[in-house]
């Protein structure tokens, strides 16, 4: 047996005998691997295939790795991340669609579909990430995209929670991401340098990248509680750095995110002065009593844009009338409304805003 075989086998073993008890198919991969009759590659291989057809074998070996290595395995199978899949529904975007293949003669020439990579590539000159369709590391010189908790109706105070927001899960991902280079090696060292490479488990292991604790890969970003800025810091800055913090709130995905439920609750106040009763819902599903919306163009650049101008509340009222308009003489049948806000991410087409739905 090689050195590579034995360090392979002891670092199986070393996950513990309650997976190989529970598992007594492993035990047969192993003795296979010491008969000769079977390569490490394989038996990787073999070993995850295993894990993804048992559920709990599956959480086992999940523990045991963290436990051994520090690290977390994770799936790229869409059906694992609900997030990605609702984001590529939005896009129009089928598992089929994701794989293009634009030679007929050479099927195994196959790319990301061109639309889907330019549709990306347009959220991310706003974003900096889309966690969402991630599977793998954040991009290089890319920058955490977090929704940040606020009451704020203020677009430069929003978009200077958004960039700490930003700057602190980017840093927690670098050091992360140095730990997880330390566990990576751990791993080579542990199954054997070169032959692991070539391993499914360690190369995904090098792909993945490091995640945080509410920012991981596949998963739509929870809004983060983040320090409101001071009057002294709002006071201290430029023209120009109010300019790109109103822009951020804006043009960001996340920043239309955050002030979405302070539009929502502005909105349901000008309803309730009208007369009709109504509460906010987490829902966006159901028959739509009336909708509204509001949008912007925002192909220009940030300089083209006045710091001054509260696109927050001129959104809030202009939603609010419309639907005023919509159900008006209804106060009294209208009596369980519940009003959803949500935002237009339509950034291909250079368009974003806010929609109010008010549901039955």
């Amino acid at each position: 047996m090689s050195d590579e075989e034995r360090d392979f086998l002891a670092a199986v073993e070393a996950f513990g005998q309650g997976i190989l008890g529970k598992c007594p198919e492993i035990v047969d991969v192993l003795r296979e691997v010491r008969e000769g009759t079977a390569t490490v590659e394989d038996a990787v291989r073999r070993v995850w295939s295993l894990g993804a057809a048992n559920q709990e074998l599956a959480s086992r070996m999940e523990a045991a790795l963290l436990s051994v290595f520090g690290i977390r395995p994770m799936s790229t199978d869409l059906a694992h991340f609900p997030d990605r899949r609702s984001l590529l529904d939005r896009w129009g975007f089928s598992d089929e669609d994701l794989v293009f293949r634009p030679f007929k003669d050479r099927p195994g020439y196959a790319m990301l579909h061109p639309l889907l990579m330019g549709m990306i590539v347009e959220l991310l000159q706003f974003d900096g990430d889309v966690p969402e369709l991630r599977t793998g590391r954040l991009p290089e010189k890319g920058r955490a995209a977090v929704p940040v908790k606020t009451t704020s109706r203020d677009p430069v105070v929003v978009g200077a929670m958004l960039r700490r927001a930003s700057q602190e899960v980017t840093e927690q991902l670098r050091i992360a991401q140095a730990e997880h280079d330390e566990n990576v090696a751990r791993m080579l060292v542990a199954v054997g340098d070169d032959r692991a490479r070539e391993t499914g488990l360690v190369r995904q292991e090098i792909e993945r990248g490091a995640s945080v604790d509410g920012y991981e890969p596949g998963r739509v970003v929870a809004p983060r509680d983040v320090e409101t800025p001071t009057a002294a810091e709002l006071s201290a800055m430029t023209f120009s750095e109010r300019q790109d913090l109103a822009h951020l709130t804006l043009t960001s995905t996340q920043g239309r995110r955050s002030v979405a439920p302070v539009i929502e609750d502005m909105v349901l106040a000008r309803l309730h002065e009208a007369g009709f009763t109504g509460t906010r819902t987490g829902r966006s599903d159901g028959d739509a009593i009336a909708v509204a919306e509001w949008s912007v163009l925002i192909d220009g650049g940030r300089t083209e844009r006045n710091p001054n101008f509260n696109f927050v509340d001129v959104a809030a009222k202009a939603l609010a009338s419309k639907l005023c308009r919509e159900i008006a003489g209804q106060a009294g049948r209208l009596t369980r409304m519940v009003l959803h806000v949500s935002p237009i991410n339509t950034v291909s087409e250079r368009v974003v805003g806010w929609r109010a739905s008010l549901l039955e």
